[in-house]
């Protein structure tokens, strides 16, 4: 049997096949979670209507040889607006509060706009950050 020899026509069809390929690979990855995430919202819904509050928060639904859980999770966030207006109404604003210099870059293209020098000077301080985004 002769060697073969990969021609360039080979390429374009090998190169066409592997883009026709990872297409359908996607559409059936991409089918597939919404399958996978229309179940879990049912399953979730079900856990909800039907299931048992267990010691911690948690709710279960048992069925078959699986137990489902609606993991119940709790975080905390520091309303400062509140407090703020709590520390001023009770007089300890001044020994909570502190004033922290910072850079503004508003006021920076505010006055960049209107001095063509400092425009060009501060392009310095813009770092460029280049990413790739995969496409078909």
């Amino acid at each position: 049997m002769e060697d073969c020899e990969w021609t360039v026509e080979d390429e374009h069809a090998y190169n066409l096949r592997l883009v026709e390929e990872y297409k359908s690979a996607k559409d059936l990855a991409d089918s597939s979670k919404k399958r996978a995430d229309a179940l879990k919202k049912e399953l979730s819904d079900l856990v909800e209507s039907e299931g048992y509050e267990g010691d911690n928060g948690h709710l279960w639904y048992e069925i078959g040889d699986y137990k489902l859980k609606r993991e119940r999770r709790v975080s905390k966030t520091f309303d400062s607006d509140e407090c703020g207006v709590w520390a001023k109404d009770t007089g300890l604003w001044d020994k909570v509060s502190e004033v922290v210099e910072l850079l503004s870059e508003d006021k920076l293209l505010a006055l960049a706009w209107d001095d063509s020098e400092v425009r060009e000077e501060i392009e310095r301080f813009y770092k460029e950050k280049v990413t790739w985004a995969f496409k078909l």
